[in-house]
């Protein structure tokens, strides 16, 4: 289990062509990692602003995590991220059970979504594809260019950088910098827009 603060700039891309030329910049990648992410609320209708949670499968991998805290401005997101590998039984319970064993509300993700907000159920609201590329720079940071599928067709071409040191990787930018905009949402906002949700408040 991890727990750590998640401080990331988010740029928007266009398109493909203009995806195609970030990743040119910044690639090539050291790997492709194939991405599903299921996500659950404990309102279908109406999801917390709050708190979110998702099961990632990446490759042959699982994760489970739990961000709250979220805090954004200018293309620049801040969150407090709960996570945990779980196997393919945890997840397969996750994704098709009505009510889950204790045993699964003892993963510390879980466990502190109950602590914090009191939930005790949840439900599937959905799933989302993502083929993220892995770009190193020599600079030590690493920009994950996301080419994300949503519900309805939507297409999403993003680039992500993990990071603290702002304005150093804005500056090794500076040659893309036309083809970027600042994200204002989230992944999960986005896949709620794209299912026609909305947060509460």
């Amino acid at each position: 289990m991890t727990q750590h603060l998640e401080q990331e700039l988010k740029y928007k891309i266009a398109g493909p062509a203009e995806f195609e030329k970030v990743l040119q910049h910044l690639g090539p990648p050291v790997e492709v990692l194939e991405q599903c992410n299921h996500y659950f609320s404990d309102r279908p209708d109406r999801p917390s602003p709050d708190w979110s949670l998702r099961v990632r499968q990446e490759n042959e991998l699982f994760e489970l995590t739990f961000k709250l805290g979220k805090k954004q401005s200018e293309g620049y997101f801040q969150s407090t991220e709960v996570e945990c590998p779980i196997d393919e039984q945890q997840v397969e319970e996750l994704l098709t059970q009505p009510v889950w064993s204790e045993s699964l509300w003892e993963l510390p993700p879980l466990q502190r979504l109950r602590q914090e907000f009191g939930v005790n159920r949840l439900v599937l609201l959905g799933s989302l594809r993502n083929r993220r590329h892995v770009c190193p720079q020599a600079a030590g940071w690493v920009a994950e260019l996301d080419v994300t599928d949503y519900p309805q067709g939507r297409v999403d071409y993003e680039l992500e950088v993990e990071t603290a040191e702002v304005a150093t990787v804005q500056a090794a930018l500076q040659p893309v910098s036309a083809l970027l905009s600042p994200q204002s949402k989230t992944k999960f906002r986005r896949f709620l827009e794209a299912l026609q949700l909305h947060h509460q408040g």
